[in-house]
């Protein structure tokens, strides 16, 4: 069944699949890391700002890890947003922690407010609209303090045989296709829902044309290498992960 992606992320049965892992990848404690040591000229991070948080499973690690005084966290659906609340109380944090249900690329009311944005769980490859995942970047620069990092995750167009090749056709035919290369139907439990999935030089141009620096991409398979592991990006999703500053 093909849905758009609001209608998606409230379907109940989605929902528990996100709910199933609440663990932390060690790739994303790498980002955590390297945002720390990017904002350590500053101070500590003690402000976030968390966009498509869903259940709130990043939430619980963030705070952890940062011991933050302020975490604003915002997801496109409202049944996401009400587990995401379930699971602050559960975990203690709800008295630091702010949710709303608002869509990422309208989020740019305030400005210089926060010494972090995540852009966790590949939320960006559920936004098909390429001016619209480039104005989520820019609302990201907009709403960080100078020196502010955002981190995140989108899903590659390298990856298994199959979905390689898929790309490697389109972008053949990128005449045609223009900003729609990365575009493919994704999702799951019998829901289709359009997607998009980056090659890493355009993940690169949209983080520049935000106007950050001191940008750094790694695809799971890289990320892996740097830590002397070794990946099968046949099987594996290989998705990139970004760290860049303002």
């Amino acid at each position: 069944m093909k849905i758009e992606n609001k209608e998606f992320w409230e379907i109940g049965n989605v929902i528990e699949v996100q709910e199933k892992n609440k663990d932390i990848a060690n790739f994303e404690l790498f980002m955590f890391e390297k945002a720390k040591e990017l904002f350590i000229s500053v101070g500590t991070i003690s402000t976030i700002k968390i966009f498509g948080c869903g259940t709130g499973r990043e939430i619980n690690h963030i705070a952890n890890f940062y011991k933050p005084t302020t975490i604003i966290a915002s997801d496109i659906s409202v049944n996401m947003i009400e587990k995401c609340r379930e699971n602050l109380k559960q975990w203690n944090i709800d008295d630091i922690t702010e949710t709303n249900v608002m869509d990422a690329k309208d989020y740019n009311k305030v400005e210089n407010k926060f010494d972090l944005v995540t852009i966790l769980n590949s939320m960006l490859t559920y936004v098909s609209e390429s001016k619209a995942r480039a104005q989520i970047f820019n609302n990201a620069y907009k709403i960080l303090k100078t020196n502010g990092v955002v981190i995140g995750t989108v899903h590659n167009q390298e990856g298994t045989f199959f979905k390689t090749m898929f790309f490697k056709i389109r972008n053949i035919f990128s005449f045609y296709f223009g900003d729609k290369v990365g575009n493919r139907v994704t999702g799951y439990n019998g829901y289709k829902v359009k997607g998009y999935y980056y090659a890493k030089n355009e993940l690169m141009k949209n983080i520049q044309m935000a106007s950050f620096r001191n940008i750094e991409i790694y695809s799971l398979e890289e990320y892996y290498a740097l830590k002397n592991i070794k990946y099968n990006r046949k099987k594996g999703y290989n998705n990139l992960i970004f760290i860049a500053q303002k």
